[in-house]
């Protein structure tokens, strides 16, 4: 291959704003970029000055590079992410979150009686959405409280549309039963509206709002009545006075403050909208090895605010690479000024001081189980015989339930830990009912070829839920293959099933070894195979519950849900149509006597299967 042309690329390159690709020998992307002016940002990287190692190894490793032209900067964020996410390229920060931001929604406009729930995910539906949060807890306590004030229902359309009576909240005072009618829509609305302000900061608009219907009903010796807003004013006062710093009702601000340890960073997201502080997220995203820390708060504030941000501010330990040129991108896409700073004042910087010792007892305790699983990772090569330790491990599991909707499981460890992005379930086919051999067959075929499909390379090796059985059918099957990188051991517990006396079955030796009850490889193993047992399972019960909630009448041709509910009504049920006779299926109405003969035969033979 010839050495990279640098000085030929960046003449051909425009001073526009855009994106630049780096690629290594192999044609993989290593790096993913962004400019202002595509020709100064990329020529600066072969200037001979690269200020730090981690740049210095990545220049060395370029052996080509392409640029995408842009229409501005923040279009060049939004395909720097879309590109970094496609390709994981080892020289960037990679922002590993697999979880979607909470939601609390309200279906105003939907339901003549709106609800409030717990959303996630993509804002879909009609009604209105207050958020993002930062954590899941956050809307959940908020929701309890909601609920405990303000009694707006937050049971599902089909429970509040079935209603006779009132339910248990109603009962403990918890909602004001509007699916029986025991509220106006008057009262009902004035009460979501509330809710509404007080999602949004404005608590002290709604108390003074109480207030006045309080003595209101008090002149009018509603007692009662006064009583009920005074308890929810005292319920207002008591979360306001848990906020340790005070706030103004238009503050709309972001922390994102950053750390290091060794290897590990960790930026921690604390979020306060309209003067209410909501609670704050850590995020561990995978760094290169001497990334600074202005550099690694610069790549996540680009990754974290994609494509939208809802804060006016950004305030932060410390300032991140390129600040201004950070904060032009991001009010571009906010179409509003944004600020980033690391110098706020008064309680703002008290605030940013609290989310500082957050992020700092994150890490320790996130840096304490890394170390502690490193350890671990290190007896694959000391106590199992490893040439090295292994970049990547993977284990299966086999669920079934007497036979039924058996199903496989894949799970995937490196060296930080799980790697849950890589998980995967397989369903298996045509196969014996309860013969693992053959199922454990089946999955692994599967996964090579998933592997192959998708360009992973091979692990270093097959972990199997199994003894000796399950273990040579995976052998046969590599070697069907002539794959000889990938090293097959298993795992068995012994004739107790007791956790912690796994036993470990190496097939090139034909011997198993007995790890040191509850020591570290014993710990680790136990890990992985009940991770892999617990991803199985959950497929597994998914199906098998299923099949439980789908009528056997279902497979019967030529009978619709009409005939179904007959059979079912006239015979109390499936099993009183299972123990019905020929010719009592014959007296139900609609059902001739062939197709009568039909159902008895299918029946019965189902029930000799």
């Amino acid at each position: 291959m010839k050495p990279f042309d640098h000085k030929k690329f960046v003449k051909e390159l425009p001073k526009l704003p855009g994106v630049y690709q780096m690629f290594d020998g192999n044609n993989e992307v290593i790096y993913v970029g962004k400019a202002r002016v595509l020709k100064n940002r990329v020529g600066s990287y072969f200037t001979g000055q690269a200020k730090d190692n981690k740049t210095m190894a990545l220049v060395a490793a370029i052996k080509d590079m392409s640029f995408h032209i842009t229409r501005s900067e923040a279009e060049a964020l939004l395909l720097e992410n879309q590109l970094i996410k496609k390709h994981n390229p080892r020289y960037n920060v990679l922002l590993k979150d697999g979880k979607s931001y909470p939601y609390i929604y309200c279906s105003v406009g939907v339901d003549e009686f709106p609800l409030l729930e717990f959303r996630r995910g993509k804002k879909q539906n009609k009604g209105r959405f207050f958020g993002p949060f930062p954590s899941a807890a956050y809307v959940r306590n908020s929701l309890h409280f909601l609920q405990k004030v303000f009694k707006v229902r937050q049971c599902n359309n089909s429970t509040f549309n079935n209603r006779s009576r009132p339910c248990l909240q109603h009962q403990i005072n918890r909602c004001t039963a509007p699916c029986v009618g025991y509220v106006t829509q008057e009262e009902y609305q004035q009460q979501l509206k509330y809710t509404f302000d007080f999602i949004e900061g404005k608590s002290n608009q709604v108390v003074d709002s109480l207030m006045a219907r309080m003595e209101q009903a008090a002149e009018q010796q509603d007692y009662e009545q006064a009583a009920s807003f005074r308890d929810q004013i005292k319920a207002i006062r008591m979360i306001q006075s848990k906020q340790t710093v005070e706030l103004q009702p238009d503050d709309n601000f972001d922390m994102v403050v950053a750390g290091q340890q060794g290897n590990m960073y960790i930026a921690t997201v604390g979020t306060v909208r309209n003067g209410q502080f909501m609670g704050y997220r850590n995020h561990f995203p995978a760094t290169p090895k001497g990334t600074s820390i202005n550099e690694f708060l610069y790549a996540f504030i680009g990754l974290f605010y994609d494509n939208q941000i809802t804060a006016d501010a950004i305030l932060c330990n410390t300032e991140p690479s390129n600040k201004s040129e950070l904060a032009d991108i991001l009010s571009s896409i906010k179409g509003k000024k944004v600020f980033i700073t690391a110098k706020p004042k008064g309680n703002k910087l008290k605030l940013l001081k609290q989310a500082e010792e957050n992020m700092r007892n994150a890490l320790i305790i996130k840096a304490n189980k890394y170390q502690t699983w490193q350890n671990k990772w290190a007896l694959w090569q000391k106590e199992l015989g490893f040439k090295d330790e292994p970049k990547r491990i993977e284990c299966f599991d086999i669920s079934h339930q007497m036979g039924e909707h058996t199903r496989a499981s894949c799970v995937v460890f490196d060296d930080q830990g799980a790697v849950k992005k890589m998980y995967r379930q397989y369903i298996m086919e045509n196969i014996t009912a309860a013969d693992d051999y053959a199922a454990m067959r089946q999955v692994i075929e599967k996964r090579l070829a998933s592997i192959k499909k998708r360009k992973l390379g091979f692990p270093d090796a097959f972990v199997i839920d199994g003894g000796k059985g399950q273990v040579n059918q995976a052998i046969a099957i590599l070697e069907e293959h002539a794959i000889t990188s990938i090293r097959v051991i298993g795992v068995t517990k012994d004739d107790n099933r007791t956790a912690g006396e796994e036993r470990i079955y190496l097939p090139e030796s034909k011997t198993f070894i007995k790890p040191e009850s509850h020591g570290l490889l014993s710990l680790m193993i136990q890990f992985i195979r009940d991770e892999a047992h617990r991803f199985a399972i959950k497929s597994h019960r998914k199906a098998y519950k299923k099949s439980r909630t789908t009528s056997t009448l279902e497979d019967i041709p030529g009978i619709g849900e009409k005939r179904r509910n007959q059979l079912l009504k006239h015979f109390g049920g499936l099993q009183g149509l299972n123990k019905a006779s020929l010719e009592d299926i014959t007296k139900v109405e609609g059902i001739s006597e062939t197709m009568a003969k039909t159902i008895y035969d299918f029946l019965h033979q189902k029930a000799t299967q």
